[in-house]
Order: structure tokens, then sequence, then C-alpha cells
């Protein structure tokens, strides 16, 4: 410990002053280099930041206008949906022929529904 101490005594004069002056101009380079990779790094951080934000602004965008179309598109198959099934209540109650029977079961088909005598 008491060697660990003479040594940090006998540093002052190890060096000219022409020596702390190379070692003071370095130490400065070196903050003034640590204070501009900082700054650096705020600056790509804010810019990230705007364009995220960007970004999200789009996406909002996006959603609403897809949301508007997925309503107008259940919107468009419920109509037609009420539109075939208004015309089929609208025919009269007799034997259908063999055309009408086929169309009859593709649309039970097309609901999901296999009638046994569409077999």
């Amino acid at each position: 410990m008491i060697a660990a101490l003479a040594f940090v005594r006998r540093i002052p004069g190890m060096l000219s002053p022409k020596g702390w002056l190379a070692v003071a101009v370095l130490a400065a380079f070196l903050l003034f280099g640590a204070y501009c990779a900082h700054r650096a790094a705020e600056g790509e951080r804010d810019h990230q930041a705007a364009e995220q934000a960007k970004i999200e602004v789009k996406a909002a965008s996006a959603r609403e206008t897809a949301a508007d179309e997925r309503l107008n598109d259940t919107l468009t198959i419920q109509d037609r949906q009420k539109e075939r099934d208004d015309a089929a209540e609208a025919l009269p109650d007799s034997v259908p022929d063999a055309r009408e029977l086929q169309r009859r079961c593709r649309q039970l088909r097309d609901n999901g529904i296999e009638p046994a005598a569409c077999g």
C-alpha cells in the first residue's frame, strides 16, 4: 500500500509540462468525441421515432379504410342474400324442374347444407 502511494506521488514529476499538455489535449479530444457520439445517437433515436410516428399514422389510415371496405362488403353480401331469398320465396310452390332443382341444391351447398335430395 505504501509503495502504491509512493508511485502516485511520483507521477506528477514523471512528465514535463509539454507532456502534461499533450495528456490534456488528448483528454479534451476524448471528451469531445464522446459528446459527439452521444449527440449522434440521440439524433438517430429522434429520427427513428419520427419515422415510426409517420408509419403509425399511415397504418391507422389503412386500418380505417379496411374496416370501411369490410363493412361495405358485408352489407353487399347481406343485400344479395336477401334478394336471393326474396326471389326464392316469390316463386310458386310447385314441383321444380331439373334445372331449378340443381340451382337450389347449389345454393344449399353454398350455405354448407347437403340435403339428401341433391345427392
